[in-house]
């Protein structure tokens, strides 16, 4: 139906404090359009507050932006990769 990853990092640069990080949210398309993604991705950032995190963060295409942002997130700065 739907599953999603939470990644916790310590951030040195922030007192040892904890980020969040969202990836690999899916949602099956016969369930799409029903909230399942919202409420998963709230279980994932209720998951980040209770382990003390201090922000959670995704990276998502531009198709997806709207979604994310209809559940709180916000644009911020540029993501880059590098493929090996």
């Amino acid at each position: 139906m739907a599953c999603g990853t939470l990644l916790l990092e310590r951030k040195l640069i922030r007192g040892a404090g904890c980020a969040g990080h969202v990836e690999d949210v899916v949602v099956d398309a016969s369930c799409r359009g029903r909230g399942v993604g919202q409420l998963l991705l709230g279980a994932l950032v209720a998951a980040a507050r209770a382990a003390g995190c201090y922000k959670v963060i995704l990276d998502c295409s531009e198709s997806n932006a709207a979604f994310y942002a209809k559940c709180g997130f916000a644009r911020k700065e540029l993501q880059m990769a590098l493929y090996l």
